[in-house]
Formats: structure tokens, C-alpha cells, sequence
């Protein structure tokens, strides 16, 4: 006997997958608002626990941010000043129509596919652990009805 799909199955992982969607959307606007403070910590949690060990392992370390490589050790007297860098000779660059994303933009721009690709990926993978419970479920159920209307 061919066991038919539950609608609970099938709808509470669509739900869940909406509901992320609709958080990173969401926070998405926010960010773009300039309004987002800590709005990135709700997906986050919504795909609770993988994507906080995603995320830890995705994050650069926070001592290293922003420091610059070769820092002198503290207290070690003046640092010289730096070398003057040479200007170009010739005249500037024509403007050829395109926008050109500082390096800063670019890098903050692939931070965010990054996070969203990591949310949508545990999402992805908890709704398909909550799928495999709920059918588990269902069918444990169909086969105790089974067993009491054979009895």
C-alpha cells in the first residue's frame, strides 16, 4: 500500500522556508534603508543552530579586521613616515561610461551574498530535517491507526 503525503509535511517546510525568505528580505530593505541595527540576527536565529556554526566559520577574525598587516610592534618609538608614492605621468583616463565599485563596496556587497547564501542554506537543510521528522511522524501515526482498526 502506497503511503499518501500529509499536508502537515509538506506545508510547515514551506512555511519555514517562506518565513526565512521573508526575514532576509526584510532585513535586505532595512540594510538598504540605512535602518538595520541588529535586524541580521533574526534569520540568523530562524535557521538556529547551523547557520551560527556557519557563520562562525565563515567570519574573519576580529582581531585581524580591519588592522593593517605590517603594524610595528606597540612602543617601539616613531614610525618613519611613509615613502611618497610616484604620480602617474600622461594624462588621466577617459571615462569609458562604466562605474567601477570601490574595492570597499565590492567587498562589502560579496559579505552579503555570503550571509544570505549561508542563511538560505541552512534554511534549505532544516527544512528538510523538519520534513523528514514530520513524515516520520505521520507514518508512525498512520501505522498505529492500522494497528488499532486490525485489532
Amino acid at each position: 500500500m502506497r503511503r499518501r503525503r500529509s499536508r502537515l509535511e509538506v506545508w510547515i517546510p514551506a512555511v519555514y522556508l517562506a518565513v526565512v525568505v521573508g526575514l532576509l528580505v526584510w532585513v535586505d530593505v532595512l540594510v538598504r534603508t540605512g535602518d538595520a541595527g541588529f535586524a541580521g540576527i533574526w534569520p540568523v536565529l530562524a535557521t538556529a543552530p547551523l547557520s551560527i556554526l556557519a557563520l562562525w566559520l565563515i567570519v574573519a577574525d576580529p582581531e585581524s579586521a580591519g588592522a593593517p598587516e605590517d603594524t610595528p610592534p606597540a612602543h617601539t618609538g616613531p614610525v618613519p613616515p611613509p615613502e611618497p608614492q610616484p604620480q602617474p605621468e600622461g594624462p588621466p583616463p577617459t571615462d569609458s561610461g562604466t562605474y567601477d565599485l570601490p574595492s570597499a563596496e565590492l567587498s562589502d556587497m560579496w559579505l552579503g551574498f555570503e550571509f544570505y547564501g549561508v542563511i538560505l542554506a541552512c534554511a534549505l537543510i532544516n527544512a528538510t530535517a523538519l520534513w523528514a521528522l514530520l513524515r516520520g511522524l505521520t507514518a508512525l501515526l498512520a501505522r498505529r491507526r492500522q494497528a488499532r482498526g486490525q485489532a
